[in-house]
């Protein structure tokens, strides 16, 4: 079935009509679209940090998380959401309300801290109508900036997990250096 997945994935990725990124100047407020894996508990300690973060530099934040379980008992609000398997179909693209919420609006700059390949937001970084996306490299080819994982030593092996704080770290770091050099 995940063959199946990655397949219809693939597809509609190149079927996408060709997009033509525009960097973003982090000294103007922007409209910012930020995606991540969230907690179980629909906590998201992290997410709320870096939401009143991107608040404290002006920007008009939008937060779509996604965890993976049968309810979701957090609210839905305009600003920021969590989905779940019951958004998506079959064959796991997102249905069409979905879509229709996340199209609606265009967003200067989408921030991808997903840090595992997550298909359900795979999807929803590929839809969303955004002038420039940065995430972690995990091979989906969706991005306009890519950051690469660190080398995890041998010892921390397959235990060893990225941060969405440090990731979030990086990309503005990254961004701010980039607009500097302009």
């Amino acid at each position: 079935m995940m063959k199946l997945k990655q397949y219809i994935f693939d597809y509609l990725r190149k079927r996408m009509p060709e997009r033509n990124p525009r960097f973003p100047h982090l000294d103007k407020p922007l409209r910012v679209l930020v995606i991540y894996e969230s907690d179980l508990l629909e906590r998201n300690d992290a997410a709320k940090a870096i939401r009143q973060d991107l608040l404290r530099r002006q920007m008009d934040v939008c937060m779509w998380g996604y965890v993976e379980k049968k309810e979701i008992t957090s609210a839905i609000m305009a600003q920021s959401r969590i989905l779940g398997p019951a958004d998506y179909t079959f064959v796991g693209k997102p249905r069409e309300d979905v879509l229709s919420d996340l199209q609606a609006v265009h967003y200067d700059l989408l921030i991808d801290l997903t840090t595992k390949p997550t298909p359900a937001l795979r999807y929803i970084a590929l839809y969303a109508k955004a002038d420039f996306k940065v995430g972690l490299n995990l091979g989906e080819g969706v991005h306009d900036m890519l950051l690469s994982p660190p080398d995890f030593s041998p010892e921390q092996g397959n235990t060893a997990s990225i941060e969405m704080t440090w990731l979030y770290d990086q990309i503005m770091q990254y961004l701010t250096t980039i607009k500097s050099n302009d």
